[in-house]
C-alpha cells in the first residue's frame, strides 16, 4: 500500500506543469527608484543613521562596539566608531556618515 502511495505522488509530481515565475517589471522601477533616492540623499546631505552602519559593521567583522562619536575630518562628517575585537584589542573605525562607507581603521 506504501508503494502504491509513493507510486501515485511520484506520477502526481511528474504530471504537474512546471511554474516558472518571471520578475515583474515593476522590481526594475522600484530598484531605479530607490537608487535615486539614494543619490538624493547624498546630495542634501542626509547621513546613514549610526544603527545601520552599526549593524553592517556587525554583520562584516567580529567584535563589537563600544562607543561612537560624530565629528568631522578634513571637512567630510563621519562616525568613530570605538571597535572591541576579539582577544581585547580595541580600534577605532571610521565611517563616512553621507555614504555608510568605512574609511579606514586603527
Amino acid at each position: 500500500m506504501k508503494r502504491l502511495l509513493v507510486l501515485f505522488a511520484a506520477a502526481a509530481a511528474l504530471s504537474a506543469p512546471a511554474v516558472t515565475f518571471a520578475a515583474p517589471a515593476v522590481s526594475v522601477e522600484v530598484s531605479a527608484l530607490s537608487y535615486q533616492q539614494f543619490r538624493a540623499r547624498q546630495d542634501e546631505g542626509q547621513r546613514v543613521p549610526l544603527s545601520d552602519v552599526v549593524r553592517r559593521l556587525r554583520a562584516s567583522r567580529q567584535g563589537q562596539m563600544l562607543d561612537a562619536q560624530a565629528t568631522t575630518r578634513d571637512g567630510r562628517a563621519i562616525y568613530v566608531i570605538i571597535w572591541e575585537y576579539p582577544g581585547g584589542r580595541i580600534g577605532n573605525i571610521y565611517v563616512d556618515q553621507r555614504t555608510g562607507a568605512v574609511l579606514g581603521e586603527d
